[in-house]
């Protein structure tokens, strides 16, 4: 056997995912929505998470369960969702993946909640 042909048989070393922590939501957006961290009861999230309402967006993460998480703005048209640079996932990859914790609020706008995807927005 060749040098190139062990390279490619040769296996990789396991790595176990890591998760890249950013920061609390409130210190990214400096917005003061969602639950605290010792809310043990978190209210499905007032902020659409549908993509329909959101523009600048830059994926900066993934979620162990594969759907992004996102850094964005709100379209000027949707600023009662909050205003600035704001952190979060797309409901649409949510629903994907896992559907229980998306919710269609009375505006028509997908909504997504957090608690269900492991995350403790505050």
């Amino acid at each position: 056997m060749n040098s190139s042909n062990e390279q490619r048989s040769a296996k990789r070393t396991y790595r176990a995912p890591a998760l890249t922590v950013y920061g609390s939501v409130r210190e990214l957006t400096g917005t003061k929505s969602g639950a605290s961290m010792g809310d043990a009861t978190m209210r499905m999230s007032t902020e659409a998470s549908d993509p329909a309402c959101k523009h600048n967006v830059v994926r900066v993460g993934e979620h162990p369960a594969g759907f992004g998480v996102y850094l964005f703005d709100y379209k000027p048209e949707f600023a009662r969702f909050g205003t600035g640079r704001q952190f979060g996932v797309m409901a649409d990859e949510v629903e994907q993946i896992l559907p229980e914790a998306v919710s269609v609020g009375a505006d028509g706008y997908r909504r997504v909640d957090y608690s269900l995807l492991g995350v403790t927005r505050h």
